[in-house]
C-alpha cells in the first residue's frame, strides 16, 4: 500500500468513529476523500451514466448505513471498495437476469425472425449453464466470487481487481487459478450427481 493510501485510511478510520460517535459531517468529509476512487470502480464496472450516478449514491448509502460494523484495524478502502463492487455485481447480476428473460420471448415470439438467433435447444443448455454456474459461484468465498466476476464477467486487469480487493496482482492471478479450479471442480461433481439422480428413475 502506498503512503499516500496508508495516510488516506488513517484519515478514513479516524472519521468514521467520529460518524458513528454521533458527528455526522464527519461522513461529508469522509466521501470527499474516496469519491474520485468511488466514482472510478462504477465507471469501471458499469456503462450507463444515470446507473452510475445511482448506484454510486447506493454505495455511500450502504456505507453509511454500515459503518458502525467496520474493523478499523483493517485498511478503510478494502472494505470500502468491496461494497463498491458488490452493489455493481449485484446491479449487473439482475441486468443480466432482465436481458436472459428477454431473449427467451423473443425466441417465442419471433417464428421467422430476420437474423439467425440461437435455437432453442442452444439456448437452454446455455441458460442452464448460466444458472448452475451462479448458483455454484454463491458458494465460494466472497473474495473469490469478486475475483472472478470482475476478471471474466468485466475482463478487469490483474492490477485494477488487485486494487480493488486489497491485493497485489500476482496474489490475485494465484487466488483466481484457485477459485477457477475449484469452480470447475464444483461444476463436475453437481453434473455428476444430477446424472446419477437421472438414472435412478
Amino acid at each position: 500500500m502506498d503512503q499516500e493510501l496508508a495516510r488516506i485510511n488513517s484519515e478514513a478510520a479516524r472519521l468514521s468513529e467520529q460518524f458513528v460517535n454521533g458527528q455526522p459531517r464527519a461522513f461529508h468529509r469522509l466521501v470527499l476523500l474516496f469519491a474520485p476512487r468511488v466514482m472510478r470502480i462504477v465507471r469501471k464496472l458499469v456503462s450507463g451514466y444515470h446507473d452510475g450516478e445511482d448506484l454510486y449514491n447506493e454505495i455511500w448509502l450502504k456505507v453509511a448505513q454500515n459503518l458502525h460494523k467496520y474493523d478499523p484495524a483493517l485498511p478503510f478502502h478494502s472494505w470500502l471498495y468491496r461494497i463498491a463492487s458488490n452493489t455493481c455485481i449485484d446491479f449487473l447480476r439482475k441486468k443480466r437476469e432482465i436481458v436472459l428473460e428477454d431473449e427467451q420471448l423473443l425466441l417465442h415470439v419471433h417464428k421467422h425472425p430476420a437474423a439467425p438467433v440461437k435455437s432453442p435447444e442452444r439456448f437452454l443448455v446455455e441458460k442452464e449453464t448460466h444458472t448452475e454456474l451462479t448458483a455454484l459461484m454463491d458458494t465460494l468465498n466472497e473474495t473469490d466470487r469478486l475475483i472472478l466476476t470482475l476478471r471474466f464477467v468485466e475482463d478487469m486487469s490483474y492490477e485494477d481487481i488487485g486494487s480493488i480487493v486489497g491485493m497485489n496482482k500476482n496474489t490475485v492471478g494465484t487466488r483466481l487459478f484457485r477459485a477457477r479450479k475449484q469452480l470447475k471442480e464444483l461444476l463436475e461433481k453437481h453434473r455428476e450427481e444430477r446424472r446419477m439422480a437421472d438414472a435412478a428413475y
